[in-house]
């Protein structure tokens, strides 16, 4: 793969319905809080090391499962899956197996403002 050093990071920002629901969902899963201020009140950004994103509340009515699946990258699928029980998120665990040899397990759940979220993980 290679890289521009031009372009650092990837850090989308999604429209969402319920501002307080989708940010205590994400908290859940365990992603941490890293901006939330009076400059941009309607706005709270996520970041780890390796995950950087924002939400923000919509302006007007969207359709969240037409637009986006939000695939993160985990490296357990079943402590992912242990993390969501533990805090009561429901998901569905699909395992795929597109060519002999290659397999791998994802957790599929619903955020609040009904967006996709897949939670992928390594190829097993």
């Amino acid at each position: 793969m290679t890289s521009d050093p031009l372009f650092t990071r990837l850090a989308p920002v999604l429209n969402v319905s319920d501002l307080p629901a989708e940010r205590a969902f994400y908290e859940k899963l365990g992603l941490p809080v890293i901006y939330e201020g009076p400059e941009y009140p309607d706005f709270i950004a996520f970041g780890t090391d390796s995950v950087h994103f924002g939400i923000q509340q919509a302006s007007a009515p969207n359709d969240p499962p037409s637009v986006l699946t939000w695939q993160i990258a985990v490296s357990d699928v079943d402590a992912a899956a242990a993390r969501c029980r533990e805090a009561g998120l429901d998901f569905e665990l699909e395992q795929n197996d597109p060519a002999p040899g290659w397999t791998y397990r994802r957790l599929l759940l619903r955020t609040p403002s009904g967006y996709r979220l897949a939670l992928e993980g390594e190829s097993e």
